[in-house]
């Protein structure tokens, strides 16, 4: 009698277990789909975004290009002065950042 008994009872548990295993798998199943939903969401907009990006870019680069083509003579002449400019700031934070000391040694 004993025997049945607890045979019952291990049914039982063997049944809740086997519900409890479906209903987390149902539940992991329907968090999987929505996680994958909007994953889905966000790589979508990431894309169109980064086309938006790089349509603007083109764009941009397509109307300097217009401009480089139309005044060749400013364009070069703002380059180079661009380049005149870098270079004296270059060479005056080079020099300043020189000490005292170390001002009579020279490379040359």
């Amino acid at each position: 009698m004993a025997d049945s008994n607890m045979q019952s009872e291990l049914r039982n548990l063997q049944n809740q277990v086997a519900e409890l295993t479906h209903a987390i798998s149902r539940q992991g199943s329907k968090t999987a789909s929505t996680l994958r939903d909007r994953t889905s969401e966000v790589v979508d907009t990431a894309s169109r975004r980064a086309q938006d990006a790089a349509g603007y870019t083109r764009a941009e680069a397509e109307t300097m290009a217009g401009v480089f083509r139309e005044h060749p003579t400013a364009a070069s002449g703002a380059l180079l002065t661009a380049g005149v400019i870098g270079g004296i700031i270059g060479y005056l934070v080079g020099t300043s950042a020189q000490t005292t000391r170390d001002s009579h040694r020279r490379w040359y």
